[in-house]
C-alpha cells in the first residue's frame, strides 16, 4: 500500500483487509455500502479504496466547501493518484486532461474544448445520435428482446465514437481500450509485474494515444463536425495553442469521462421504467405528444417528465460516487484535522439520499423534482450528479440531450418490461449502475 499521511486520529478503519473489503463493497453494493459506512463512522471517516488511504466526507456543507475551495483542495493531485504511471508524459503537456489540472492550467484546457460543447455543436451531436438510436431500437423491436446493459454500452460507444471522433468502424476497438484503461486504477497494486489489470491499463492507454495521434493531421487539414475535429482546429489558434501530445491527452480525458457514464445511467433508467410501468406510460405520452417522428435538440427541452425521471435515476443510482481532492495544506473539516496531502472524497452520492434533504429518499419519486417540491434545491450539495465548482462536467448538457434523444426514440416505438423481475441493487463497475443484465422484453406499439 502506498505511503500515506497520518490520519489515524480520524474514525474509521485501515489496513489491507479494509482495502479489499471496502473496494469490493463499493463495487458490489454501491450506495448502500457508502451509506452504511456513513451511519457507522459519521460525516468524516478514514478508509482504504483501491489500495489508497482516503478520507470520506458525507456532510453536505463540508462537501460543498471542499468542491469550491481551490486554495485548499486540488483535483489534479487527487486524480493523478489513480492514473499516475499509466502515461509517463502525463505532466509534460501545457494543456492536458481537465481532471489532471488545477487553476489557470485547468481554465486554459476548458477554453480549448468548451466551444466543442456549445449549443450549435451539441445540436449537431444530437442529430447524429438520434440516427444511430433509431437504427438500433428497430433491431431490438424486431428481435422482441434486448440485453440492455450490454447493448446500450455498445450503442453508446458507437454514438460517442461517431460524435466525438467522426468514425464508425472502430467503436469496438476504442471500447476495449477504454475499458482496459479505466479498470487499471481500481487495482490494489500498480505494479505491471503483479497486476494484469494494470498492464492492460497501460496497453489500453497506449492504444488510445496511437489511434488518436494518427488522425490529427488529417483532421486539421479537412476539418469535420465531430468533437475531435473541432478540437484539432481550436488547438491551432494562437490563444489556445496545444501540441499533439496535449491534444491527445485532452481528448482521452474527455472521452474517458463520457465512457460508461451515460450508458450506465440509461441502464438504470431502463430498469426503473420497466419496474414502474405507470411512469413508462407517462414518458411515452409526453414523447408522443411532442412528436411521433424525430425531434431536434430544441424540441427535446420540452421533455420535462423525462428529465425528472432521469434526475431521479441519477439520484437513486448515482453514476459518480464522489468528488476527489487532495489537501494542499493542513486544514480543518469541522472538528477533524486534515493533514496536507490527504486524499479526500466528497461523497456526493450519499448526499443525494440524505434523509434531512430528501423525503423518503429510498423511494422512486420523480415528482420530487417538480418546481412545487424542488427537493433538489433544499441544499446546494443535495443534487450534484455532474459535480460542482470549476470541475463541473462540461459534457453534462450533451449527456442530458443524449438521454432525451434515446428515450424519445425508444418510447415512441415500443413498450418494454423485464424478462425476469428482480429487486436490483446499486453497484460501481466502475461507474454507478443497477445490478443485473437488465434483460428487456420488447413489444412494438
Amino acid at each position: 500500500m502506498p505511503t500515506a499521511v497520518d490520519i489515524a486520529h480520524l474514525p474509521g478503519e485501515g489496513g489491507i483487509g479494509t482495502a479489499v473489503r471496502n473496494t469490493l463493497g463499493w463495487m458490489r453494493h454501491g450506495i448502500d455500502h457508502l451509506a452504511a459506512q456513513h451511519r457507522r463512522y459519521g460525516p468524516v471517516y478514514r478508509s482504504v479504496f483501491a489500495g489508497y488511504q482516503v478520507v470520506c466526507v458525507a456532510d453536505p456543507d463540508m462537501v460543498l466547501s471542499i468542491a469550491r475551495d481551490e486554495q485548499t483542495w486540488s483535483t489534479s493531485l487527487a486524480w493523478l493518484t489513480f492514473f499516475q504511471g499509466i502515461d509517463p508524459k502525463i505532466n509534460a503537456a501545457k494543456v492536458d486532461s481537465p481532471l489532471f489540472l488545477d487553476f489557470k492550467a485547468h481554465r486554459d484546457a476548458r477554453k480549448v474544448f468548451q466551444p466543442a460543447f456549445g449549443h450549435a455543436a451539441t445540436a449537431s451531436y444530437f442529430e447524429a445520435a438520434t440516427s444511430i438510436y433509431t437504427e438500433a431500437i428497430e433491431r431490438w423491436v424486431e428481435r422482441g428482446q434486448v440485453s440492455f446493459k450490454d447493448d446500450i454500452r455498445s450503442l453508446m460507444m458507437k454514438v460517442s465514437t461517431r460524435i466525438f471522433l467522426g468514425v464508425d468502424d472502430e467503436a469496438e476497438k476504442f471500447e476495449r481500450a477504454l475499458i482496459d484503461y479505466w479498470e487499471g486504477p481500481l487495482s490494489l497494486t500498480r505494479s505491471p509485474l503483479l497486476s494484469p489489470a494494470w498492464r492492460r491499463s497501460i496497453r489500453g492507454h497506449r492504444t488510445l494515444c496511437e489511434m488518436l495521434r494518427s488522425r490529427i493531421a488529417a483532421r486539421r487539414a479537412s476539418g469535420g463536425e465531430d468533437l475531435f475535429s473541432r478540437l484539432c482546429a481550436k488547438s491551432q489558434e494562437p490563444e489556445t495553442l496545444v501540441d499533439d501530445d496535449g491534444l491527445v491527452r485532452l481528448m482521452i480525458g474527455i472521452k474517458s469521462a463520457a465512457f460508461a457514464t451515460t450508458s450506465s445511467g440509461l441502464t438504470s433508467m431502463a430498469y426503473l421504467l420497466a419496474t414502474y410501468p405507470e411512469w413508462q406510460e407517462r414518458l411515452r405520452e409526453e414523447a408522443l405528444a411532442l412528436s411521433k417522428g424525430r425531434i431536434n435538440y430544441e424540441e427535446s427541452g420540452k421533455l420535462e417528465v423525462t428529465s425528472r425521471v432521469w434526475k431521479e435515476t441519477m439520484r437513486l443510482y448515482p453514476v459518480a460516487p464522489y468528488t476527489a481532492r487532495r489537501a494542499l495544506h493542513d486544514t480543518q473539516l469541522g472538528q477533524w484535522r486534515i493533514p496536507a496531502g490527504t486524499f479526500v472524497m466528497g461523497m456526493i452520492s450519499v448526499a443525494m439520499q440524505d434523509e434531512t434533504l430528501w423525503s423518503n429518499p429510498r423511494s422512486f419519486d420523480p415528482d420530487r423534482f417538480t418546481e412545487a417540491r424542488a427537493e433538489d434545491k433544499k441544499h446546494k450539495a443535495a443534487f450534484l450528479p455532474f459535480g460542482i465548482g470549476s470541475h463541473t462536467c462540461t459534457g453534462m448538457h450533451l449527456a442530458n440531450a443524449e438521454v432525451k434523444a434515446f428515450w424519445h426514440a425508444m418510447l415512441t416505438r415500443c413498450r418494454f418490461s423485464l424478462v425476469r423481475e428482480s429487486k436490483a441493487r446499486h453497484t460501481y463497475m466502475p461507474a454507478g449502475i443497477v445490478s443485473g443484465d437488465v434483460q428487456l422484453r420488447i413489444e412494438r406499439l
